[in-house]
């Protein structure tokens, strides 16, 4: 039940939240947002994609209805360090959709409230499909973060010491009230669109074993809202370090940089800092903040690196397809091995020089030894996702094959994103199918403990490309206990359906599904059988199956390799059409693993 004000409040809603912006928001940033999520969508969302205008409008009556009210949302963890782990939020579509919708519209009027230029944020370029010469950002777009990056270097050609500091579990702390407070006092017109997206965040927050919520921290996520909403919190802090007289500042989110001219002056900033952050309950990470002299300030940035790696990457992008880079090669082995050996990677802004690295190693095929290869995904954490891409890129993935298996079963992994990394690596690459191989993925998939959710969603995607049918049916219906009720995880299990059209399997399949009765199951299911049967089927997505994508060693998403699979056993389609799709995609299907399943 809504309050009597509810209805003078549906206008302004509707300004916001309406079928036509739902539409533009959804094709230019949240799909494409959901791809980029670590847990891969069987069908890539295009389910919901393909019926938009209906989707959208059923979404504009929940919300101006006043009975929308957020799904439960999946939590994944992601190792930070040493064990410790951040907590991701992955919404539901529906949700993706409205937050995302409702941060761009606040961003219209916020971009213009900021009190200082010196404050670098702006929403994600999503359609900024490859990272600055190998970087890439947590928070908002490439282009902010490196205008962030080129003003910090600044300082340290003008400034005698530099302050580097960061606030200690930023998201976790920041309290409803007192960002409610800071943002409605911008005047914002669209403040019912603020109330709006408050609520959504506060429902998923989470709320462990029955116990109350507590209105404390911004669920990270993969979109723009939460972002946003902590960039704005920190407007107080801009205004009042921007009125420190021979200071220059700038700010990326929590990342606050000061450049001043003495120790002094730099410890009654921090001190000031401090107190006004915790006028707010959050505090600065006193672990990561220092005074940095101008060479030790260039040191921790790692200045002398990025030119290197700048004028490095400026080679290989003018001599890439003309001529050979077999000296472009040799650098990139020397430092990897010499930053490795000498602490360059742990200290300062080292990540950073690192995942650069592995991108030119992928770009330029570069080796790297096995020792290294464990090394680097033991000790940081925030590269493996890189390093896996190095791997899956390599003309021969299979000769590393052994060190994956000795990650998985050296205990070493402590979240869900190391699993789901390694898993869609190991899909993604192109394996020659031998006794060596088919038994180090057998121990893979050993394991991946099927106890927890998201290491039984890393199983299932890995047996999805290598497992038998019988692996399939034995997965599925050893563990309907488990995936039935997960929605995405029920996704993906009606995922399987192209592995088994055509066998002797499938109806045992389609009656676990059935009697299984999972929230995701019957929008994937209903859609590979209209693939598999029908003329509109693939007229719906003729031209996304259609298209190659270059960034995969197979030039086609294993999610979309199992939709080819539904629409070439389609009796509806021309053969002309047919053998159009084959040629298109002859590459991947000639992966020695995809070839037995093509008809």
């Amino acid at each position: 039940m809504h309050s009597p004000k509810f209805p003078l409040k549906i206008d302004d809603l509707r300004k916001v939240i309406n079928r036509s912006r739902l539409k533009t928001t959804w094709k230019a940033k949240v799909r494409d947002a959901l791809r980029r999520q670590p847990i891969p969508d069987p069908l890539e969302n295009l389910d919901f994609h393909i019926s938009l205008t209906s989707n959208c409008e059923a979404i504009e009556v929940e919300v101006c209805s006043a009975s929308y009210i957020p799904r439960p949302p999946n939590r994944f963890l992601s190792e930070k360090s040493k064990g410790l782990c951040r907590q991701l939020v992955i919404p539901s579509v529906i949700d993706a959709l409205i937050l995302q919708t409702l941060s761009d519209a606040l961003w219209e009027e916020i971009r213009w409230k900021a009190p200082t230029k010196k404050s670098f944020y702006s929403p994600a370029d999503h359609g900024f499909s490859k990272a600055i010469s190998g970087q890439s950002a947590e928070y908002g777009s490439y282009a902010a973060w490196l205008a962030f990056q080129k003003t910090v270097f600044g300082f340290t050609a003008t400034k005698s010491y530099l302050v580097v500091t960061d606030i200690a579990n930023y998201y976790d702390f920041i309290s409803y009230e007192h960002l409610r407070n800071i943002v409605a006092d911008l005047s914002l017109a669209k403040e019912h669109a603020l109330d709006l997206l408050i609520y959504t965040l506060s429902c998923m927050l989470w709320q462990p074993d029955y116990m109350p919520r507590v209105p404390v921290g911004l669920p990270q996520m993969n979109l723009d809202a939460p972002r946003l909403l902590a960039h704005c919190f920190l407007f107080e802090i801009d205004k009042l370090l921007d009125s420190i007289p021979n200071a220059d500042f700038a700010r990326f989110m929590d990342d606050i940089d000061v450049g001043v001219d003495s120790i002094p002056e730099a410890r009654e900033i921090l001190k000031n800092l401090d107190l006004a952050l915790q006028t707010r309950q959050v505090r600065l990470n006193s672990g990561k903040t220092r005074i940095l002299t101008e060479s030790e300030a260039r040191t921790h940035f790692k200045i002398r690196e990025n030119i290197f790696l700048n004028s490095l990457s400026d080679k290989i992008n003018a001599k890439k397809g003309l001529m050979p880079l077999f000296k472009e090669k040799r650098k990139i082995e020397l430092a990897l091995r010499t930053g490795l050996r000498r602490g360059t990677f742990s200290t300062g802004n080292g990540d950073k020089i690192l995942k650069r690295l592995l991108t030119l190693a992928r770009e330029t095929a570069s080796n790297l030894t096995d020792d290294q290869f464990l090394k680097l995904f033991e000790e940081w954490p925030s590269a493996r996702a890189t390093t896996l891409t190095w791997w899956q890129h390599q003309s021969s993935p299979a000769l590393n094959l052994h060190v994956l298996t000795e990650i998985l079963n050296g205990g070493h992994l402590v979240d869900d994103a190391s699993r789901m990394d390694i898993a869609n690596a190991l899909v993604a690459a192109r394996l020659p199918d031998t006794p060596y191989v088919r038994n180090h993925i057998k121990q893979i998939m050993s394991g991946m403990n099927s106890a927890s959710i998201w290491s039984l969603y890393s199983l299932v995607w890995i047996a999805s490309k290598y497992g038998s049918i019988d692996d399939l049916i034995t997965i599925v219906e050893s563990k309907v206990s488990v995936w039935a009720s997960h929605e995405q995880l029920s996704r993906l299990v009606a995922g399987l359906f192209p592995r088994l059209l055509g066998s002797p399997m499938l109806p045992k399949f389609r009656n676990i599904l059935r009697r299984a009765g999972g929230s995701g199951t019957p929008s994937v299911l209903q859609f590979h059988e209209e693939l598999s049967s029908t003329k509109e089927g693939y007229t719906s997505i003729g031209g996304f199956i259609r298209a190659i994508n270059p960034s995969v060693p197979n030039r086609i998403s294993h999610s979309k390799f199992l939709m080819l699979l539904s629409l070439l056993r389609n009796p509806s389609i021309a053969p002309t059409a047919i053998m159009q799709l084959k040629t298109i995609h002859a590459r991947a299907l000639s992966d020695d693993f995809y070839k037995p399943l093509v008809p």
